[in-house]
């Protein structure tokens, strides 16, 4: 049983993205074991593959009894005691360093399971960039529980102002899981169920929902932990208000995007969490249509069956730079972006271009979690700036966040593509002027 090893590989069995604690005190050096388990992929370029890695098991839209309150069979008793920590996402952190009983572990999430001997150790947690530089020392811990029987879901849906299209579902990684089982429920019905891959990467801890979310009504998730067999080894999350949302029609300001506009950053941080989410600094609310990983032909290919059943006064969209950061042409971009502009105005819809963010190549390739773009994507985005640029309405952006050699800003972007919270601040500031004419003028 876990509770015989020694805590240090104990640790090393159980944890799926870990993070940086503070004891609230300094460990000596020479005191500290280290069990570093390397982000093993960026969070926020799976995409596709993200979307793709949860299998959809059954979909149970038919289904006309309410979900069971209980697990369908008993969870498994776990022998090992338990410290569940659960703290706020630090802005620019990619991971968080926690100090307990002379070992240090790294999480890449905002919170931890610990398998201890004493759930009352002491304990200090730290957020840490990229680098291993301490951002923060000593967070305050939101949550602590000991033994818990279900995993803490971390996702932020009561802090936004309009739940987005395609949710992501995140949560505390429960330790010695195998994989887990999502289920959305809307109206008291089960509607998607969802299984992720058993354990290959020690990264489990969200999943993309690779569907929309369209109709009207009450949705909550909840998710549970499973063993290599598909036992439960934990009981149902609960239902709180950051994992329930309602879906209504008729938003009058909506944005289509890419992960730009979906949200997330610093590597770690889903879409999930708000701080990360351009939206949460325009004060006058947005509905998030973004879907990560999109070109331009996507976002067109979507526009019937995403943005229509909204029926927006206003679509701002924001794309391009998944285009010509994987080879697409400029003027691809453009025939497309000129398609959505005509398909908004047959229905009656004023477009509204935000210019695309640009590249940091230097930091893409030292994070090595995404392609390199190739030598001429500054061309094509300069190619789509400039048609942005001559439309009736626009956003620029892309100016604010571009360094003199025409590169994203280093200060702005871990990875190099996605802006983290300064910079995803700029764009939803913008937006908020822009709407602030737009009303003043009616």
């Amino acid at each position: 049983m876990l509770k015989t090893l020694p805590i240090v590989f104990a640790l090393a069995l159980c944890f799926s993205n870990v993070g940086f604690i503070n004891l609230g005190f300094a460990p000596e050096k020479s005191a500290v074991t280290t069990v570093d388990a390397r982000a093993p992929s960026n969070h926020l370029t799976q995409d596709k593959n993200a979307q793709a890695a949860a299998i959809e098991l059954v979909n149970l839209e038919d289904m006309t009894e309410p979900p069971a309150q209980a697990v369908a069979a008993e969870a498994l008793q776990r022998d090992e005691n338990i410290l569940r920590l659960h703290w706020d996402i630090i802005p620019n952190a990619v991971k968080y360093e926690i100090f307990i009983d002379g070992a240090t572990l790294f999480a890449y999430t905002n919170g931890i399971e610990i398998p201890i001997d004493d759930v009352h150790k002491k304990f200090q947690v730290n957020a840490v960039s990229l680098e291993g530089a301490t951002l923060q020392n000593k967070i305050p811990i939101r949550n602590i529980d000991t033994n818990p029987t279900a995993p803490r879901t971390t996702t932020e849906f009561d802090k936004m102002a309009y739940p987005p299209i395609y949710p992501v579902y995140s949560w505390i990684p429960t330790c010695g899981a195998d994989h887990y089982e999502i289920e959305l429920i809307k109206d008291g019905k089960i509607i998607r169920r969802y299984f992720t891959q058993p354990r290959q990467q020690e990264d489990d801890f969200d999943l993309y929902d690779k569907k929309p979310v369209l109709d009207e009504g009450e949705y909550f998730w909840r998710v549970r932990a499973l063993t290599a067999d598909n036992l439960p080894l934990t009981d149902w999350s609960a239902r709180n208000e950051s994992n329930s949302f309602e879906v209504k029609h008729q938003i009058r300001f909506c944005a289509l995007g890419d992960s730009i506009t979906h949200g997330g950053g610093s590597i770690s941080a889903p879409p999930s969490t708000v701080v990360y989410n351009w939206e949460t600094y325009c004060a006058i609310p947005v509905k998030n249509l973004g879907r990560s990983g999109d070109t331009t032909a996507e976002l067109l290919d979507r526009f019937d069956s995403d943005v229509l059943p909204f029926r927006p006064e206003v679509l701002f969209i924001m794309a391009g730079v998944n285009d010509y950061r994987s080879h697409i042409q400029g003027w691809e971009s453009v025939e497309n972006l000129q398609a959505l502009r005509d398909k908004c105005e047959r229905n009656g819809i004023k477009p509204v271009f935000l210019t695309p963010t640009p590249l940091n190549p230097a930091q893409i390739d030292r994070v090595q979690f995404i392609d390199p773009p190739p030598a001429d994507w500054q061309d094509h985005q300069r190619f789509i700036c400039d048609w942005i640029r001559s439309q009736e309405n626009f956003i620029d952006v892309n100016d604010r966040l571009t360094d003199d050699a025409g590169n994203l800003i280093d200060s702005l972007s871990v990875d190099g593509l996605h802006p983290d919270a300064e910079g995803k601040r700029i764009i939803g500031e913008a937006v908020a002027a822009w709407l602030d004419k737009y009303l003043n003028l009616q």
